[in-house]
């Protein structure tokens, strides 16, 4: 005998069916370029819990078409999540190696604490600072807080309320270091040497899809564009404004770059938003440390940033043989 389950329910599981397997779609045909799909995609965990919990319900009641409805949603989110789980251990190392540590965070360019950012960021100790959002403001408070420490820098501050603003501040000289126009947006191309390794580093931070998912998905095929195919190590660090679950994200992944946090069994965590109180929790990660050939990540680590809206990190790397 079939177990009884309220009508209302029962249809609100098939309209849900209906738009998860909608949004699969997007997936299968590799679509992110409009601003809801793009939204709905960074919810795809989310979903397929979902999926699983309203499968479950379903087999107990023994409404075995409406399980069965879900199982391209199941199957979709093993698919993509897969490399989450299985991925190759990153690239083995002596200790001997030239390294090179990271840190990261879009800071929000309506800050209202910028000074306790700036400690927060001078305090990390990293060799290089990557900082979205970069202000006038916290420009200032970061100068006197480690002008000493950094005397390197490639930067662009950028008043509010724009949000254009990016810096990379190291310890060590550049070898060449310049902000260049990818796709109408600024971004930080510098080099260093490490044991007389040359070392590329993209310091980026994109346009939110919320506002132009096409525009955004183009910012993302040309920061491929001119990263990928270099003889150089390289790396890729900012704000994407996009994850995994992002067809465009990961085709960017597809030119030769891994994910740290994704390398290091990390994949999971989440980096925004922060600020919201607890609703809506932190439930996607946007912020991303990635590194091509040559490079091994020896440890990631998220920094909370006082007054950004997101998770910062500190990353480290070693400079290997190919």
């Amino acid at each position: 005998m079939r177990q009884w389950l309220p009508r209302a329910l029962e249809v609100m599981a098939w309209l849900a069916a209906a738009v998860m397997l909608a949004v699969c779609a997007t997936q299968w045909f590799s679509t992110d370029t409009r601003i809801v799909i793009a939204i709905v995609q960074a919810l795809m965990p989310w979903m397929v819990g979902a999926a699983v919990a309203i499968v479950a319900v379903a087999l107990t009641c023994k409404r075995l078409m409406l399980a069965l409805a879900f199982v391209p949603v199941l199957a979709t989110g093993l698919v993509l999540a897969a490399p989450l789980v299985l991925h190759p251990s990153p690239a083995s190392t002596t200790g001997s190696e030239p390294t090179l540590s990271v840190f990261f965070v879009n800071a929000l360019y309506s800050n209202q604490t910028p000074a306790a950012a700036a400690a927060v960021i001078a305090g990390s100790g990293a060799d290089v600072l990557v900082i979205g959002e970069f202000t006038p403001d916290l420009r200032n408070e970061l100068d006197a807080a480690a002008a000493a420490d950094y005397p390197y820098r490639v930067e662009q501050p950028a008043p509010p309320p724009s949000s254009n603003g990016i810096a990379v501040w190291s310890r060590l000289p550049f070898e060449a270091g310049t902000v260049i126009d990818l796709a109408g947006r600024p971004t930080a191309d510098v080099r260093f040497s490490l044991g007389g390794v040359p070392v590329r580093l993209l310091g980026i931070h994109t346009a939110p899809p919320t506002h132009d998912a096409g525009y955004w998905s183009r910012q993302l095929q040309s920061i491929g564009e001119h990263a990928a195919g270099s003889d150089v190590r390289t790396l890729l660090i900012g704000d994407f404004n996009g994850s995994r679950w992002h067809p465009s994200f990961r085709a960017l992944l597809r030119r030769g770059f891994t994910d740290t946090h994704e390398a290091l069994g990390k994949g999971w965590s989440v980096s925004w938003p922060t600020d919201e109180g607890w609703f809506p929790p932190p439930f996607v990660r946007l912020d991303h440390a990635l590194y091509g050939h040559g490079l091994s990540p020896l440890g990631v680590r998220d920094v909370s940033v006082p007054g950004s809206d997101h998770r910062g990190f500190i990353a480290t790397f070693a400079v290997i043989e190919p």
